[in-house]
């Protein structure tokens, strides 16, 4: 539950499936009413992230903001029992936000998991934690980040779409990603991994990929079966990524399973059905 004695913070992305990947960025900030002050409503624009840097973005512009009233009114923070951000895209808060430790041992181990695994956008987790600690010196109270349904982002959401009109540019800080989509098939969600078993066979359809340290990322839609419509990933070698063409339709086999993605082969290329 929010405290009434703490600044509330809510972050939101919005993104174009274009070319450019146009992009924009929302977030509201608003204070205890002990502290007097208005509220912060601001749209940035920033293109080709991806929807998922875009939530993290926000959260980076929002703290930066916050950092900046700090230097014009310094003993304000130090009156707010903390600072709860929250975000409405559950994958970004995660383990990798809700637990500022996680980030610092990835950074240990040269940003990879206990998997020996490369972690996605590794330079926004290392913006967030650090700009989040330099928040817990200036306010009286833990900095918190959290997830909260798109009801309670509404403000934030539509500052977010206004963000991709805006002139108003994010700071060129942050790399561009260098994901390559197409449009997909169907509108389901990531599949749940714990349900997936070892040695089980999908028919699959490539829809996107992106690099991720030396390795790649690539995003298939299942397209049969019980689990049609899911996405499901996997992280390839750069060889291995090179028979993986998006739009073209797949046997893959399962060999492990992860977290968030799973280790499989490919049996063979298909025809892709139409429906």
């Amino acid at each position: 539950m929010a405290s009434p004695h703490a600044i509330q913070v809510h972050c939101d992305g919005a993104m174009d499936y274009d070319t450019k990947q146009t992009g924009g960025n929302g977030f509201t900030i608003d204070f205890p009413d002990s502290l007097d002050k208005e509220p912060i409503h601001k749209s940035i624009r920033n293109d080709k992230q991806g929807i998922h840097r875009l939530e993290m973005i926000s959260i980076i512009e929002a703290m930066e903001e916050l950092l900046a009233v700090s230097k014009q009114e310094p003993a304000l923070l130090r009156q707010a029992a903390g600072i709860e951000i929250y975000t409405d895209r559950i994958k970004v808060t995660d383990e990798e936000l809700a637990n500022p430790y996680a980030i610092r041992n990835w950074r240990k181990n040269g940003w990879k998991n206990h998997e020996d695994k490369a972690i996605k956008d590794s330079d926004l987790l290392d913006k967030i934690d650090k700009t989040r600690l330099k928040l817990t010196k200036i306010v009286s109270g833990p900095v918190t980040i959290g997830y909260k349904r798109r009801k309670h982002n509404r403000v934030a959401d539509k500052l977010a779409k206004v963000g991709k009109t805006t002139t108003n540019r994010g700071k060129k800080i942050y790399k561009e990603k260098q994901r390559r989509v197409i449009r997909r098939k169907y509108d389901g969600a990531e599949i749940n991994y714990p349900k997936v078993s070892a040695k089980t066979t999908f028919s699959v359809r490539v829809y996107a990929w992106e690099p991720v340290s030396n390795q790649f990322e690539v995003c298939f839609e299942i397209c049969s079966g019980n689990f049609k419509k899911n996405i499901i990933k996997t992280i390839v070698k750069s060889s291995e990524k090179k028979i993986l063409h998006r739009g073209h339709c797949y046997i893959i086999k399962i060999s492990r399973v992860f977290k968030h993605h799973v280790q499989m082969t490919v049996q063979k290329e298909i025809i892709c059905t139409s429906d």
